[in-house]
Formats: structure tokens, C-alpha cells, sequence
């Protein structure tokens, strides 16, 4: 048995990295050959690029300012994508031959005896410009074909795309989602129901995730992280500092976003754009509390009971991850209002027991499309 997983694998991101590797770490440990289908998308090649994050991914006109920071962000992103590619060259397979494109990924097909696809938000334009090579449209025989736990991270499909989702999608007959908001997107378009499972992260213990971490320097207990990927929301947080007394007495380390020259001449701001997925995971346990908007810095804060509040960004589909998370753990309260409590306590006994019930589902789930003698 020789399994591929498509999935985004050519990123920067810690949560994209970290769940690609949690989906190929849980099929490897049942015993089976598999490896990440190294395709690269070129919209998602681009992001990376200093001068696209500087741009906020193209969304902000170029000019001189711009153009200084990306050459000032040059050697982060550099140094980032040397610990990107050391952890993924460490504990991931590729696939010998690398493809960049639709066309060359369909004249040159990898060959496995089952095909995944998933996780993360695989199915969102936004992000890799509606390439249906993420619908495996390369491969012929669709009956090799499932899915696990794909997002979709929208609210809803625009009119002019849903033809395109349709015809693709109801080739697909193995379907699974990370979303509740995903399972109605694919109600609404085909009429039929899908799995909702759990997020490849879920799917690996505390104990295997901290065996990835090496502590090699002094904790100190007094550390706060901050990680947001909306403007909006790290607006808030910043706001949030400022006025309200709750948080004091520690030292903030910042993960991305809301980043400003002063932070790197701030006595209580520690900045690390430089970091790899390794170090993504230790800031959070090691950390007092975390302040997020991130969908997978919010599972982590989840898995090492850590205390955390959660930034809603007002666009529904990204928000529908999180709140179905929360909801699931009856963490609800974790989202910030004005009457948040951000000294809220964790009942690590719940949490362990969905934890556990999460993994079971969707290890069962895997099982039962990867081998014939599995069963759900």
C-alpha cells in the first residue's frame, strides 16, 4: 500500500506545516509507505516572497516604504524558510519529482494505490487561485481518491466558481471535512452529506507533539504570545494591551503580525520572525497565555492546556473553524469581548477525553479508506 497526500506544503505558514506533517505522521505510524506530493502551487510560491509579505500579500500598493521593509524582512524570511525546510527535510517524504503546475502534475502523475487529499484550506480560491489540481482532477480513477478533513475557509462559494466546485466535487466520492460550514457548502452545492473530522493535528498525542520539542534554554513563567494573521484582530489585541490591566508583569513575545521598529527596541517585546514550526510549538507551551486569531495556535493551546484568547476576524468562513472547535470543547468563553475573562481556567480532564475521542474518530476514519482490513 502506497499512499500520497496532497496538501499545502510550500508555505510559511506553522499551522499548514505542522498539520501536513501531524496527517503524514499518523498514516506512517499504521504501517504504511506514504509520502507528501510535492507540488507547488504558484500563488502560494509568491506569498512567501518578502516583497509579497511586505505588500500584505499584493493587497497594499508598492512604494518606497514597502520597498525598504521587504529588503529589511529579507533575511527573516530567508532564515524562516531554512527552518521551514529543515524540519519538513527531517520528518516528511516527499515525492522524488517535484511539479508546478496543473499541467505538469497531469502529464506526469504520481502513482500510489490511494490518493489524499487534505488538510487545511485546500479548497479556498483566495488562497491558491482556484487550482482544481487540489480537487486530484490528474487522477483518473477517482475510486483512489479521499479526503481528510479539507476546508473550504469560506463562507460560501461565489456563484461564477460554484460550476467549477460542483463538477469537481461530485467526482469525489470519499469526502471528509474539517468544518461544519464545509459539510454545508457541499449540502448546498450537491444535496449530499459529508464526515466532519477532526484536524490532522488532533490525530497525534501531547506526548508525540512535545517529543518533537527539545528544551535547551531557561522558561521563564511570565512570557505571553501574540500570533495574528488579520490586521483587524491584532488591532485589537494591541488595543486590548493598552488599556486593560489583566495582563501585566510579563514579557511579550511576538510570532507574526502587528510587528512595529519599536518591538525590537522594547524591553518586553521579544520578535521572532526567523522561527520554524519546531519553535511555533514551544513559544506555546512554554508560554503563560496566548493571544491568537490562528486556527492552529488555538488547537495547540487546546492540546497543552494553555491558557489563550481567541480573536474572531468578523469573515465568516475563516471564523467557522474556530468557533466549531471551541463549541466542541465548550470553550466558547475563550473568544474575546469586552467582558472576556482571560484568566479562565482549563478543565484538563475534558479536554483530554474529546482529545482522545477526536483522535480515535479520525485514525478509524483513515483507516477505513486506507486498508481493506479496517473498518469503521
Amino acid at each position: 500500500m502506497k499512499t500520497g497526500i496532497l496538501t499545502y506544503q510550500n508555505t510559511l505558514n506553522f499551522g499548514a506545516a505542522l498539520q501536513c506533517y501531524a496527517l503524514y505522521r499518523s498514516i506512517e505510524l499504521m504501517d504504511i509507505d506514504v509520502e507528501i506530493i510535492d507540488y507547488r502551487n504558484t500563488k502560494i510560491a509568491n506569498s512567501t516572497r518578502p516583497i509579497s509579505i511586505a505588500t500584505n500579500r499584493g493587497r497594499d500598493k508598492l512604494s518606497l516604504r514597502l520597498l525598504i521593509k521587504s529588503s529589511l524582512l529579507y533575511p527573516f524570511v530567508k532564515s524562516k524558510q531554512k527552518a521551514f525546510d529543515d524540519f519538513n527535510k527531517k520528518h516528511i517524504k516527499y515525492s522524488k519529482k517535484t511539479y508546478r503546475s496543473n499541467d505538469e502534475i497531469k502529464h506526469s502523475m504520481p502513482t500510489y494505490d490511494k490518493y489524499i487529499i487534505g488538510s487545511d484550506q485546500l479548497w479556498n480560491y483566495n488562497i491558491n487561485g482556484l487550482d482544481t489540481t487540489y480537487f486530484m482532477d490528474f487522477v483518473d480513477d477517482k475510486s483512489k481518491v479521499f479526503t481528510y478533513a479539507t476546508s473550504f475557509g469560506l463562507s460560501h462559494i461565489e456563484k461564477d466558481k460554484s460550476p467549477i466546485y460542483e463538477a469537481h466535487l461530485s467526482e469525489l466520492k470519499n469526502v471528509s471535512v474539517r468544518e461544519k460550514k464545509g459539510a454545508e457548502i457541499i449540502k448546498d452545492l450537491l444535496g449530499t452529506e459529508v464526515n466532519v473530522v477532526a484536524d490532522p493535528v488532533l490525530l497525534l498525542t501531547e506526548n508525540e507533539w512535545l517529543s518533537l520539542i527539545h528544551n535547551n534554554y531557561e522558561y521563564k513563567n511570565n512570557q505571553i504570545v501574540s500570533y495574528f494573521l488579520n490586521y483587524n484582530t491584532r488591532s485589537e489585541f494591541e488595543k486590548m494591551l493598552k488599556s486593560d490591566k489583566k495582563v501585566d508583569d510579563f514579557k511579550l513575545i511576538k510570532l507574526a503580525g502587528g510587528i512595529s521598529p519599536r518591538d525590537f527596541v522594547d524591553q518586553n517585546t521579544i520578535v521572532n520572525l526567523s522561527n520554524g514550526p519546531i519553535d511555533f510549538m514551544r513559544y506555546i507551551k512554554e508560554s503563560k497565555m496566548i493571544f491568537t486569531d490562528s486556527f492552529h495556535a488555538t488547537v495547540f493551546s487546546i492540546l497543552f492546556k494553555k491558557k489563550f484568547v481567541v480573536f474572531l476576524s468578523g469573515n465568516a468562513g475563516r471564523d467557522s473553524r474556530i468557533i466549531d472547535l471551541l463549541n466542541q470543547y465548550g470553550l466558547e468563553d475563550h473568544i474575546f469581548n469586552s467582558d472576556c475573562n482571560i484568566n479562565q481556567k482549563i478543565n484538563e480532564d475534558k479536554i483530554n477525553k474529546i482529545n482522545k475521542l477526536n483522535r480515535e474518530e479520525g485514525i478509524n476514519f483513515l483507516k477505513s479508506y486506507l486498508s481493506s482490513n479496517f473498518s469503521l
